[in-house]
């Protein structure tokens, strides 16, 4: 951006198409007003991500999925950490992309168990993310990743995601055994077409995220038969 000063006014620059003239004395108050703009703009993508995700759950309930199994690096988060992340768990929530975070949180209130599962043995550091972003449901959220402290023995695949999700079934029937979780009422996402594509064989419902166009989940989602 550019900025000439005049006498009686300053030209500010945006780009190289669009410009506005304010008196020195405006400047302030242009400010002040750009600032609201801003925060109500915020506001305004948050209501509609908000609505959209009800849309999204209200249709996964609708589908009977009632376990929503998601991957973390390049699906949860906008990068992919290889599982060797030297930064702090705070920096690392900045990465959760807005459209998971309030999916996970309406999914949530709505009754929908969630389950990270994720080939990253940094699953400490995912706890802590999990409890900057939903420190009053964090601890309701499961996570299953390389950190070697489950190990699935049961009859279901062992590849992929499978082994991973199966795991969190297990634990999350046996804290209450009014609930029943079946391939058919669980959902992967992942942006690996290899641990969609095992989902798929093996009965699991999946959907592939585009890292670089994970608006389209939701559509995705909608459009799930």
């Amino acid at each position: 951006n550019l900025l000439a000063m005049t006498n009686d006014s300053k030209l500010i620059f945006h780009g190289r198409r669009q410009c506005y003239r304010y008196p020195n004395k405006s400047v302030d108050r242009a400010q002040r007003q750009g600032k609201i703009n801003f925060e109500s703009f915020v506001m305004a993508r948050r209501l509609n991500l908000s609505s959209h995700c009800d849309q999204v759950v209200a249709h996964l309930q609708k589908k009977g999925i009632n376990f929503l199994a998601l991957d973390f690096d390049q699906t949860i988060l906008d990068i992919h950490t290889g599982g060797r992340f030297k930064g702090t768990t705070t920096e690392l929530s900045t990465h959760v992309r807005p459209l998971f975070a309030q999916l996970i949180r309406t999914a949530h209130e709505k009754g929908i168990h969630i389950a990270i599962v994720t080939f990253s043995p940094q699953v400490q550091h995912i706890a802590h993310v999990l409890e900057i972003l939903f420190p009053d449901f964090a601890h309701e959220i499961l996570i299953r990743g390389r950190d070697k402290s489950f190990h699935y023995e049961g009859n279901g695949m062992k590849h992929g995601k499978q082994p991973y999700m199966a795991s969190a079934v297990e634990e999350l029937m046996t804290k209450d055994d009014t609930l029943v979780i079946t391939r058919k009422t669980t959902l992967l996402i992942d942006d690996d077409p290899d641990n969609i594509e095992l989902a798929l064989q093996d009965g699991v419902r999946g959907i592939l995220l585009n890292p670089d166009r994970s608006h389209l989940l939701i559509g995705d989602i909608l459009d799930m038969p």
